[in-house]
């Protein structure tokens, strides 16, 4: 079989799996199954060893719905990234001999609160119920079934919602890994002890702007950061940066809309001289 051919059977399988185990609408949007359904938008992959997985196959829901259009670039793709390197994995005999990964993957629908929501999942396993005053009726203990237990998650995309999540996974000590996050708030290991990412700080991209803005001899500075962790973080390490050269007088004006936070206009921010 072709490498193409194979990639495109593959995909194929993944959007049927996905159709089948997120319940989506014909319009794009996430048809609920209404209650008693905690994990609507999930695919369960048995296995010995379970893996955690948090993407935004969706995104935010309007007029109070949790979950809102389809994301392709940044949530089915990533999501058959997870499925193929899941599927390479346990067809080498090499890699892991006579174990099988399994998969636990949840849609975060881009929103932090869902996502916390979701990813107790995760942890239910490590939760000791007590049933010892629990009987059945004929007089008999009752017989408890766990969900299988996640040894690490692979997610978050969005750093808000990692950084809600992250919260939550330390307490259980599990391992978490971000392909996304990139948020300068997830660096520190005091706070973030079991996350961990594949992507480098904004931080960086703080000084890459401050070094172009030198470059450029600019004396002013107007910047535009999506609401949450990671813009506003962004910002942050973007003020920090410019502070520590010392070049220049940046000027900002916070304005909030439709979930933008729109910095601009020239209004004195911070004199460095």
């Amino acid at each position: 079989m072709s490498g193409a051919r194979f990639r495109m059977e593959r995909l194929s399988f993944c959007l049927l799996l996905s159709a089948c185990s997120w319940g989506w609408a014909p319009g794009g949007a996430a048809k609920p199954k209404g209650q008693g359904y905690p994990h609507m938008n999930s695919i369960r992959i048995d296995g010995d060893i379970t893996l955690g997985g948090l993407f935004p196959v969706h995104g935010r829901g309007a007029e109070g719905k949790a979950c809102g259009e389809l994301k392709k670039e940044k949530g089915i793709h990533r999501l058959e990234a997870m499925l193929f390197a899941l599927d390479r994995i346990n067809n080498d005999p090499e890699l892991l001999p006579n174990i099988t990964l399994g998969a636990r993957i949840l849609d975060t629908c881009s929103r932090d609160t869902h996502a916390l929501e979701q990813s107790l999942t995760f942890v239910q396993a490590l939760i000791e119920k007590d049933s010892t005053e629990v009987r059945c009726v004929s007089g008999g203990p009752p017989i408890i079934t766990k969900p299988e237990r996640v040894v690490g998650v692979i997610g978050a995309s969005g750093s808000s919602v990692s950084i809600m999540v992250a919260n939550i996974l330390r307490l259980f000590k599990i391992p978490q890994i971000s392909y996304a996050s990139t948020a300068p708030d997830l660096s520190d290991n005091s706070r973030y002890d079991f996350f961990s990412r594949v992507v480098p700080s904004d931080t960086y991209q703080a000084q890459a702007m401050v070094d172009i803005v030198k470059a450029l001899k600019w004396n002013y500075v107007s910047t535009l950061a999506s609401e949450g962790s990671y813009g506003e973080s962004g910002v942050e390490a973007f003020i920090q940066k410019s502070r520590e050269d010392g070049e220049w007088i940046s000027l900002r004006k916070e304005e909030k809309r439709m979930g933008w936070r729109e910095v601009s206009g020239w209004i004195p921010w911070a004199e460095l001289r």
